[in-house]
């Protein structure tokens, strides 16, 4: 009975990350307006892929983790060394909420992504669609 207790105690920390990697993977959550909401979580952003017309565009971020987040729209990818910040939202308390208006978004895709850490790369991004 011990060494189930002690494996169960080494693997418990390794399950909310394997079950965080499928959140919201191929939903993409399409806005008719100029206003999206997200919602920042430990290492996620929901949702996860968003499509909006193009234009000015009005983010409101509210932090419903434990952690700080913060949020950036970038042109450019995760892997890529030339991202260029378009608009951010600065670092949240839990609790918190904050908006930002963009200048006027062409259609393309945009990156979302929390700089806060290593929180990105622990899977803290998502993807702005503007058609």
């Amino acid at each position: 009975m011990k060494l189930r207790s002690l494996a169960v105690a080494l693997l418990a920390p390794l399950i909310p990350v394997g079950a965080l990697a499928g959140c919201g993977a191929g939903t993409t959550a399409r806005v008719s307006g100029h206003r999206v909401a997200l919602a920042l979580e430990e290492y996620r952003i929901l949702p996860q892929t968003v499509s909006v017309p193009a234009g000015r565009l009005q983010i409101v971020a509210h932090n419903r983790g434990i952690l700080t987040h913060n949020l950036e729209v970038e042109r450019g990818s995760l892997d890529s060394t030339e991202r260029t910040v378009l608009a951010t939202i600065h670092t949240l308390l839990p609790g918190a909420s904050e908006s930002v208006l963009t200048q006027p978004l062409a259609p393309g895709r945009y990156l979302l992504v929390s700089t806060v850490g290593n929180q990105a790369v622990l899977g803290m991004s998502g993807t702005l669609i503007v058609r």
